[in-house]
């Protein structure tokens, strides 16, 4: 008997796995699968993914750095405001 309560044993249970049929990709459809990756691992770059590589790499370079930035800012001046507002110095938070 399984350790679990079933009624099957586990005889039975693996008898039933055993008599499953195994599927498996055709060979047409592994070739023309295989086909397709090897091309798309071939391929040059084109100028298109280039130039956008590029300005990509501006956009991570500057403009995320900045907006981050402005962010901890902001949320700095929110702790400085909140904690004055609580010692009475700025009014309410």
């Amino acid at each position: 008997m399984t350790a679990d309560g079933d009624d099957k044993p586990d005889d039975e249970v693996l008898g039933s796995l055993a008599g499953l049929r195994a599927w498996d990709v055709s060979q047409r459809h592994s070739r023309r699968l295989r086909r397709r990756c090897h091309v798309m691992l071939q391929a040059q770059p084109s100028v298109e993914r280039v130039s956008w590589m590029v300005e990509g790499a501006l956009f991570r370079r500057v403009i995320v750095p900045a907006l981050a930035g402005a962010w901890c800012l902001a949320y700095v001046v929110e702790i400085i405001r909140c904690t004055g507002a609580i010692y009475g110095h700025f009014g309410t938070p």
